[in-house]
């Protein structure tokens, strides 16, 4: 017994079952990628397997709390944190077990109390001659016959459903043959084969292939469709001696697509079906491409992204007393009524598979559904739901809305979704008071136990902090003994200096909602481009043609860069924004250049654009990125890979336009991103830009008129935003573009600049409610022309590249003059640092909401944090006290701390902002915030959980200075730093480690606090959250390493260190752009692993593997 609890509570049992339980975790967000949430929660969140590791998890931290008696008052803040753990997993396991979720649906003016589980279950109502019986719904969760084929853990541990039924006496089985997602049919053609009505629908699922046989009925749309069988209230087709008749429930209408002709059904009435035309019956909407064909149906697994609304089926077979059948059944998301009627053995049985209703002690009404959106656009910028609580006959209003959630009789509601038509509401209910509770209490202990840790006496990070101090004064003595080892050694230590000291360092919703019923006959395809100017000039222009003819004054286009436009979110802007991201888009470029130093500034090229746009078709403007000497071929580019609009649509013999890569990019779109090659990708990249060229010739970049007194605030250029003229903009911008002409030819600007003051006057009158103020406007237009980050990516490099190189010279050849530059690079670095933060408060300032809203953002910050990390390393933590006198103190005052530590923060901005203008080439522009972010949760948990990046990645580097020492070094060298240098970064390392993990750890649950207040649940198995979460288990495992017999030592812990960053990389890029979820901005198909994910993984196992034969070498 003895044994098996030291074996229970040993810290190599902790290390083992970390590991398991993050990499179960890791596992099973690649697993709910490619087959759902259901799925994943199957095999492990909610597998037997899983809870055991919790829970022997649990039984390790409280032996773990006596075995190394966490209940002395010393070590008080680091029980409340492992207690924190425990309150956690039990809380876990209470929402488990005892809670349940669902949806609530509510038309305006409609009264409910029906939730709608999340979980499925099989339900089945057996009759015979009136005496029905109604059986116990049985909750299961399938697993695909797609994860059964291709995943070992689902050959293992999958579940098939089988369940058994007595009907007095008479005994039925039904047990699971196949289940398929979103399960889509194809037709192959044989004479021999069932013959088929073959129906094309479109909807929430988009086009939709189905196809019914004789005697059958399918559910489309909400809408049963019959063939050769009677149903009350169905759209019916018969087939009548060879002519198929449609009879529809209600009176409708159709189109034949070829000829435009129009034609009406009678309710309750057959008529002739006319073939290839788009029928509406109510929302149903539905073609007949063709006569019955014979065939064989064959099924298959549609595609996540675009099949996502589309169905699941699944197969039982159903044994009577007597015979057995194979039944289909429909499982759709948020249906309860899906059901199959069958006749086996005289016995009548409904069955079904799908999410079960149950009814709330009170009911809601709505009386009215309010969605506001951001001006001049369709993206929601809030919306909520008015309701009533109705409750024993007391009605109480309500408002709910994002991050306002309804609590009400244990129940809370969120706002989810909406109609379509805005009509209706959605509301996630969440039933789970004490799991809610108990979890709650484990956040408090946790934000206790990691925030006390930092101050308390005794705890771990004190004595870290002790330690620090004390090698510091080590450290000064050491280096005082170095320095008079130089008179004596000179020449050696010059020698050694030299050796290997030498590193070389390495470096958009454009959503087309267009006729749907256009999508019933046909795939869809790509937009063919087309100009109708028609190439009248074959002509090209050449960059210092373009550049010549200008004539529009610099001053002037100056102040036109700073009148206000709408972009396509609706943000009001200066010119100058909007002319810098549609330059840099197509052009890769801040300005537009010629040869021999000529160029355009952005917004002289911009108001040359808008003015004559014919001319700039025929102009190399748009950048080929990749794609090889194929794609240069094909669009004709020029020797710097620039081509021209006129090259992209050229005309054939008969005048006629057509795209050059119109097949490609055809074919490129079709791909499913995993196969896409490099070309593939180059060809999307390059319709993207074309497109937005485009744009010009529409007017979408130059909505500079306020429409007057339009509720939504929204701006037109000359034509409105359904590409109709607008007479007034036109009267409105119309003297403005006209002077400009003009001033061109005499080259008198001072009409243009009147007309532009009248234009902005007219602005400031008509949409002074969006306008932002002068001063915003000025900032915008200052931050744009000094490019800030990118600039501080350029003093960072160079920066963190000196204090790498001379903080590395430093260990071998100190010296008070080589020391004063590093402390003057240091202090100028600083100014870079204020810098940055003077940035970051002016993005707060300009976009209204906190700087880490979005990709770019968050990397930017992170940046800055551990630029903060390093600083704060060295002029802060471990600094020593230098009250006492003693013969070395000019020497300390001169050492306080390793100038390394510094170097190692700026190298962490340079890796990040490197990421976002070069390895990633993130959108740089303010967006508007999605309605769930306007919160200031954004301000706490985006910003606590993003700044543990930045200590984290000090870390990092510090681990990897660490081990490039233990290559470069010598014998010497590595006795006289190994207790000093080594160990200062070290132990600035695991304090930086700690504060990240505490960081990460309180973020990564007030989020989950975040998400209980926005969508009444505290945890959801989000991709996101989930690796944050692994994040946690990987860092405490790193920290825990000390207490691990064998993993004990300087460089377990840095190779730790250094490999544990892969998992905040996964964090947040891995899950932004790989998996899908609530945070990801990528639709969860697989796509190609970047180049640089290899290298760096090799480039740190050769690190790893070089300096660990190295030390064992140093210390022989």
């Amino acid at each position: 017994m003895k044994k098996i609890q030291n074996i229970l509570i040993s810290t190599r049992t902790m290390a083992v079952l970390l590991v398991l339980f993050a990499v179960a975790m890791a596992y099973a967000t690649f697993l709910e990628n490619d087959f759902g949430t259901p799925t994943a929660k199957a095999l492990i969140y909610e597998a037997k397997w899983f809870e055991a590791i919790m829970l022997l998890l649990i039984i390790n931290f409280i032996g773990n709390m006596f075995r190394y008696r966490l209940f002395r008052r010393e070590k008080w803040p680091t029980l409340v944190f492992h207690l924190a753990f425990v309150l956690l997993f039990i809380g876990g396991a209470v929402t488990r077990y005892i809670s349940y979720e669902g949806i609530m649906h509510i038309r305006e003016g409609a009264t409910s109390n029906e939730v709608v589980t999340s979980k499925n279950y099989f339900k089945i109502q057996i009759e015979e001659k009136g005496d029905i019986l109604n059986y116990q719904d049985v909750p299961f969760t399938m697993i695909p016959d797609g994860a059964r084929e291709t995943k070992l853990i689902a050959k293992i541990f999958a579940k098939n459903f089988k369940a058994g039924y007595d009907y007095h006496g008479k005994q039925i089985t039904v047990k699971q043959l196949k289940f398929v997602q979103r399960k889509k049919d194809s037709l192959v053609a044989d004479n021999s084969g069932t013959e088929y009505l073959h129906v094309v629908s479109t909807g929430q699922s988009g086009r939709e292939n189905i196809y019914i046989k004789a005697g059958e009925s399918k559910l489309i749309n909400g809408t049963l469709v019959a063939f050769n069988r009677a149903i009350a209230g169905a759209v019916e087709f018969n087939n009548s001696n060879g002519t198929m008749l449609i009879k529809t429930p209600v009176d409708g209408n159709f189109m034949t697509m070829a000829t435009q002709a129009t034609g009406t059904t009678k309710k309750d009435e057959f008529q002739p079906l006319v073939l290839r035309s788009l029928y509406t019956i109510n929302d149903l909407k539905l073609v007949v491409p063709e006569g019955l064909k014979k065939g064989k149906l064959i099924s298959y697994e549609g595609d996540r992204k675009k099949d996502k609304m589309v169905p699941d089926q699944l197969t039982v077979e159903v044994q009577g007393p007597k015979t057995k059948m194979n039944v289909d059944l429909s499982v759709e998301e948020g249906n309860p009524n899906a059901y199959k009627q069958i006749t086996i053995d005289g016995l009548n049985i409904i069955l079904g598979f799908g999410p079960k209703v149950y009814n709330t002690p009170f009911s809601l009404k709505l009386e009215k559904f309010v969605m506001e959106t951001y001006p001049g656009s369709t993206s929601p910028s809030a919306y909520e739901s008015h309701v009533k609580i109705i409750d024993e006959g007391k009605e109480t209003p309500y408002k709910i809305y994002m991050n306002h959630v309804l609590n009400h009789g244990g129940y809370r509601f969120f706002q989810a979704s909406f109609d379509p038509d805005r009509k209706g509401t959605v509301l996630s209910v969440n039933h789970d008071f004490w799991g809610t509770l108990i979890s709650y209490l484990g956040y408090a202990f946790l934000f206790l136990g990691m925030f006390v840790t930092f101050f308390w006496k005794g705890s771990h990070f004190w004595k870290l902090n002790k330690n620090l101090q004390a090698v510091n004064h080590k450290r000064a003595a050491t280096v005082l003994l170095l320095f008079l080892s130089l008179s004596f050694n000179a020449q050696y230590i010059d020698t050694h200096g030299k050796d290997g000291s030498e590193q070389k360092h390495s470096a958009s919703d454009g959503h087309d909602h267009g006729n749907a019923d256009a999508a019933l006959m046909q795939e869809a395809a790509p937009k063919n481009q087309t100009n109708t100017l028609a190439l009248k000039s074959p002509k090209m222009i050449s960059a210092d043609e373009i550049i010549n003819r200008n004539k529009i004054s610099e001053e002037h286009a100056e102040k036109f860069g700073s009148l206000l436009v709408q972009n396509r979110e609706g943000r009001i802007v200066p010119i100058n924004t909007q002319a810098l991201d549609v330059l840099r888009k197509l052009y890769k470029s801040d300005k537009f250049k010629g040869t021999n130093g000529k160029s355009l500034t952005v917004n002289q090229w911009f108001l040359s654009i808008n003015t004559d746009t014919a001319s700039w078709t025929m102009v190399p403007l748009i950048k080929i990125i990749t794609g090889g000497e194929e794609l240069l071929k094909k669009t004709k580019a020029n020797a710097e890979g620039y081509t021209s609009l006129m090259n992209m649509f050229p005309a054939d013999a008969n005048g006629q336009l057509h795209y050059v890569l119109e097949e490609d990019y055809r074919i490129a779109f079709a791909k499913k991103p995993a196969a896409q090659s490099k070309y593939d990708l180059a060809v999307i990249d390059l319709n993207d830009r074309v497109q937005a060229f485009n744009e010009f010739f529409s007017g979408q970049f130059l909505r500079i008129v306020p429409v007057q007194n339009d509720p939504n605030s929204t701006w037109h250029s000359w034509l409105d935003q359904n590409f109709e003229p607008d007479t007034n903009s036109q009267k409105v911008m119309g003297p403005y573009f006209s002077s400009v002409l003009a001033a061109q030819q005499s080259g008198d600007w001072s009409k243009p600049d009147t007309e532009l003051k009248i234009l902005s006057d007219y602005q400031q009158n008509w949409g002074k409610n969006v306008v932002p103020s002068e001063s915003k406007v000025k900032l915008e237009v200052f931050m744009n022309k000094i490019n800030l980050n990118f600039k501080l990516l350029i003093f960072y490099t160079i920066i963190g590249a000196l204090l790498l190189l001379l903080g590395f010279v430093e260990l071998f050849k100190p010296n008070k003059i080589l020391n004063r530059v590093i402390k003057g690079i240091i202090a100028f670095g600083v100014i870079g640092y204020l810098a940055h933060f003077l940035g970051l408060v002016s993005r707060w300032y300009l976009s209204g909401h906190a700087p880490w809203s979005n990709g770019y953002e968050a990397i930017i910050f992170i940046s800055w944090i551990g630029i903060s990390a390093g600083l704060m390393f060295y002029f802060g933590f471990g600094k020593p006290s230098l009250k006492k006198k003693d013969s070395s103190e000019k020497i300390k005052r001169n050492n306080v701390s390793n100038a390394l530590i510094p170097a190692a923060g700026f190298m962490v901005a340079v890796i990040m902002m490197g990421f976002a203008h070069g390895g990633s080439a993130l959108d740089p522009q303010i967006t508007p915030l999605v309605p769930v972010l306007k919160s200031y949760w954004l301000i706490v948990h985006v910003a606590i959980i993003t700044s543990s990046y930045g200590f984290f990645g000090l870390s990092m580097v510090i681990a990897v200075i660490t081990l490039l020492f233990y290559i470069i070094s010598n014998e010497k060298s590595y006795l006289f730093h190994h207790d000093t240098t080594i160990k200062e970064l070290t132990i600035v390392s695991e304090m930086s480690l700690t504060m990240g993990l505490f960081a990460l750890t309180v973020g990564n649950f007030l989020g989950g606090i975040w998400a209980n207040e926005s969508w009444g649940r505290y945890w959801s198995w989000d991709p996101k959250e989930t690796w944050a979460f692994i994040s946690i288990m990987v860092y405490a495992f790193v920290l825990h390493m000390r207490l691990v017999p064998g993993l004990r030592g300087r460089w377990s812990y840095h190779v730790a260190a250094m490999f544990a960053f892969c998992s905040i990389v996964m964090t947040y890029f891995g899950v932004n752009y790989y998996l899908s979820g609530l945070h990801s901005y990528a639709a969860g198909d697989p796509v190609p692993v970047p180049a640089w994910v290899y290298i760096g993984l090799s480039s740190m196992v050769l690190l790893a593997a070089v300096s660990f034969i190295r030390l064992k070498a140093l210390k022989k």
